[in-house]
Parts: C-alpha cells; sequence; structure tokens
C-alpha cells in the first residue's frame, strides 16, 4: 500500500512541475513579439531533469572550468541528483536550447520545499559556461518554473539559496531574505496566490 501511495505522490508532483513549464512557456510564448526575441528564444525547451543533463553537464559543461570566471559545484550534478529525487515533492528544471549542431544544455536547477511548504528553495543552479551561453539569459526560465511550481504547491514565497550574485536577481523581484534559514545567504521573492 505505501509503494502506491508513493506512486501516486510522485504522478501529482511531477504533474505539477510539469504545469508550473507548461505555464512559463506560454507565458514566454505570449511575451515574444519581436523577430529577434524569437530568435534568441528559439529553440529552448524546459524539461525535467533527466540522466541525459547530468551527462551533459559532467562531460561538456566540465571542460569549461577554469576555477577563474567558471568554477565547478562543490557537489557533482550526479550527485545532486540522485539527492533530490528521494524527495518526491523536489523541483527541478533543465534548459535545453535545439540548435543546427544539436541539443545544448543551457542552464539546470534543483529546489526542494519546506517541510510546511511555506517556501520553495532553489538549493542549487547553473548556466552553461560554454562560451557561446544562452542570450537569453537562464535566470527568467527557471525562476519562473520556480515561482509557478511555488504557486502549485501553496508556498509563500520562493527562496534562492547562496546566489553566486544576489543583485542579479533584484531584476526578478528578488531581495535579502528575512524569512531564510540561519547559516546562509538567501534572496527571496513573495507570491501573491
Amino acid at each position: 500500500m505505501v509503494e502506491l501511495f508513493d506512486e501516486y505522490k510522485y504522478a501529482y508532483y511531477y504533474t505539477l512541475r510539469r504545469e508550473a513549464r507548461r505555464r512559463v512557456v506560454d507565458a514566454l510564448n505570449t511575451r515574444i513579439k519581436t523577430e529577434m526575441h524569437r530568435e534568441t528564444w528559439r529553440g529552448i525547451t524546459l524539461a525535467s531533469v533527466k540522466q541525459d543533463a547530468i551527462d551533459y553537464a559532467t562531460f561538456k559543461w566540465s571542460k569549461f572550468y577554469d576555477g577563474e570566471t567558471h568554477s565547478a559545484l562543490p557537489v557533482t550534478w550526479e550527485r545532486l541528483y540522485h539527492s533530490f529525487s528521494a524527495k518526491l515533492s523536489h523541483f527541478n528544471v533543465a534548459v535545453w536550447q535545439t540548435l543546427p549542431e544539436g541539443q545544448i544544455l543551457r542552464g539546470m536547477a534543483f529546489g526542494k520545499p519546506s517541510a510546511g511548504k511555506t517556501h520553495l528553495t532553489v538549493n542549487w543552479l547553473e548556466r552553461s559556461p560554454e562560451p557561446d551561453y544562452f542570450k537569453g539569459g537562464i535566470l527568467l526560465p527557471i525562476l519562473a518554473c520556480a515561482e509557478e511550481y511555488a504557486k502549485l504547491l501553496g508556498c509563500e514565497r520562493v527562496l534562492v539559496k547562496d546566489p553566486a550574485s544576489p543583485s542579479d536577481f533584484e531584476n526578478y523581484g528578488y531581495g535579502r531574505s528575512d524569512h531564510a534559514p540561519k547559516g546562509a545567504t538567501y534572496v527571496a521573492k513573495e507570491m501573491s496566490q
């Protein structure tokens, strides 16, 4: 009986994550009006983080970590994938772009809601360190997906843990958080339901 309940919970949260991504895609499609914006966002797909994204980050992104402009995370994406997947309600998104030369992973994120679902924390996010980075910026789709997922869960806010540059989040409505757990730096955005 417990296994069946977990399967329903898995399907429930998977559906919520998928719905959050759909809402973001719909919102982006209505905002993209110019040919320049259409060209920038052409081929972008918001997907679940799966083994193909982990492999891409492990084998392709790692070639561009130089310790100065780009450094590897202190933990591997493989480990994060297994750790976050164990929590059924976790948040994840992979930002892919399909170009003539193939699929390119532009960014990826993992997070989880608090026990009482008062907030959703984006614990890890990274944009591709490849030289031809995505000009549209991966923060927009990642944060938008986190916000939509948080709304679907009934969370009051979205937190981003230890952002490399907190000021980068200001354009998206985030500021220093007073509601954050101790021991780390967080930026937050309150959700309007």
